[in-house]
C-alpha cells in the first residue's frame, strides 16, 4: 500500500503497523488469551491488536528499536522476574511518545474527537510529538510523560467488579478528558503498564510516575494520588463491567474451551485475576 508515511511524510509502501506494541498482544495470548475478544464486540474473535497502514519501513524500524528496548529492559523483567527498579535512558521517552502518538493519530479519526472544538488542539500535540520522533526536537509544550506499573489487587474501595482483571490484563487506549475539557490526557494501557501524557491542564505531581527525556530511574512501588486519573480508572472499570456479554452460543464456546484444561486456566495470568475479583467482591 503506497501512501505518505505519517512520520516522515514520504511516499512509501506503508507497513501494517500496530497501534499498541505487538509484544503486549503476544504476551496476552501466550498467558491465557489465545483468541482475543474485543470489548465492543465480544462475539468476535481476533488474534492480534489493532493495526493501521501508517508507517514506512524506516519509521517502523525506528519504533521497533525502542519497542525491543522497552520489552527487554522493562516489560519482561517486570512480568517474568518481578524486577522493582529500572534504569532507563532516552529510549524510554521515545518509546512512550511513539506509542502515545500512534494512539493519538488513531483517536483523531473519530468524529467525536476530531470535530470537538475543545479538542482541536490535539492536532498541535500530534505535530509536536511527530517532530520529536522524526527530528528529536524536544517537545516544549507536551512533555508530561507518566508510567504506572500495576500489580495484583489486594483490596479496593470501589464498587467495580473486574478491578484486578482491568489493571493486570486489559489492553486499551483513549483520550481522557474531564467534562469541561479543561484537563485532557492521551492514555494507553497494556497489561500491567499504563502510560499517559497530560496535554491540557495541570499535570499530576506524583514524581515517581514521571519519566525524563534522558537518563533516570524508575522505582517501585509507585504512589498515584491523581484524582483525575483515579476517577478515569473507576469509570473505565465500570464501563467494562457493563460491556455487552457474548451470545449464549459464544458463551458455550468459551465454556467448552475452558473445560479442556480448567485447572491450568485458573492458575493462568487470566484466571488468577478473575478468581481474585470474585473473592474481593465476596469478602
Amino acid at each position: 500500500m503506497k501512501e505518505k508515511c505519517a512520520l516522515y511524510e514520504i511516499e512509501s509502501d506503508l507497513r501494517h503497523s500496530h497501534i499498541i506494541p505487538k509484544f503486549a498482544f503476544d504476551y496476552l495470548k501466550k498467558t491465557g488469551g489465545k483468541f482475543l475478544r474485543t470489548y465492543e464486540n465480544p462475539n468476535q474473535r481476533v488474534q492480534d491488536g489493532p493495526k493501521s497502514f501508517l508507517l514506512s519501513e524506516k519509521a517502523e524500524q525506528e519504533f521497533s528499536k525502542r519497542e525491543r528496548w522497552f520489552a527487554n529492559n522493562v516489560f519482561y523483567p517486570y512480568l517474568a522476574d518481578n524486577k522493582q527498579s529500572f534504569e532507563y535512558d532516552e529510549n524510554m521517552a521515545y518509546f512512550m511518545i511513539s506509542t502515545l502518538w500512534r494512539v493519538l493519530i488513531d483517536q483523531l479519526k473519530y468524529p467525536d474527537i476530531s470535530n470537538n472544538e475543545d479538542l482541536k488542539f490535539l492536532n498541535d500535540v500530534e505535530l509536536e510529538w511527530k517532530l520529536f520522533l522524526k527530528d528529536y526536537t524536544f517537545p516544549i509544550k507536551y512533555n508530561d510523560l507518566n508510567i504506572f506499573l500495576t500489580d495484583r489487587i489486594s483490596n479496593h474501595n470501589t464498587d467495580g467488579i473486574g478491578v484486578d482483571l482491568y489493571f493486570t490484563r486489559v489492553i486499551n487506549a483513549t483520550i481522557v478528558a474531564n467534562e469541561k475539557k479543561t484537563k485532557v490526557a492521551v492514555y494507553v494501557k497494556f497489561l500491567r503498564f499504563i502510560i499517559w501524557a497530560v496535554v491540557k491542564g495541570d499535570p499530576n505531581d506524583c514524581s515517581d510516575l514521571k519519566i525524563r527525556f534522558n537518563k533516570g530511574m524508575l522505582n517501585l512501588p509507585q504512589n498515584i494520588t491523581d484524582e483525575f486519573m483515579g476517577g478515569f480508572f473507576q469509570n473505565r472499570i465500570k464501563q467494562i463491567d457493563n460491556r455487552p456479554m457474548p451470545t449464549k452460543e459464544q458463551q458455550e464456546v468459551i465454556f467448552q474451551e475452558l473445560k479442556k484444561n480448567e485447572n491450568s486456566f485458573w492458575l493462568s495470568d487470566v484466571g488468577l485475576p478473575i478468581k481474585n475479583d470474585f473473592e474481593l467482591k465476596h469478602k
